[in-house]
């Protein structure tokens, strides 16, 4: 049971990252894509996932950078 709790802990604080990395418009983007696409706006939803992505990206980048240097 403690190792499930541990996991979950581990799981719990990698999410918060991601939001607290992503900011605002990351994760509006990606809330605000789905419920485009959901009501069957494929073209708002394309920029919706566009701003997500391109918020990602700058993340991994600066992460590949740090791995490099």
């Amino acid at each position: 049971m403690k190792q499930v709790l541990d996991f979950l802990k581990k799981v719990l604080s990698v999410v918060k990252d991601w939001i607290v990395a992503n900011g605002v418009e990351g994760v509006l983007g990606l809330l605000v894509g789905l419920v485009f696409w959901v009501l069957g706006y494929k073209v708002y939803a394309g920029f919706a996932f566009g701003v997500f992505v391109t918020r990602n990206w700058d993340i991994v980048k600066n992460w590949l950078k740090g791995l490099i240097k």
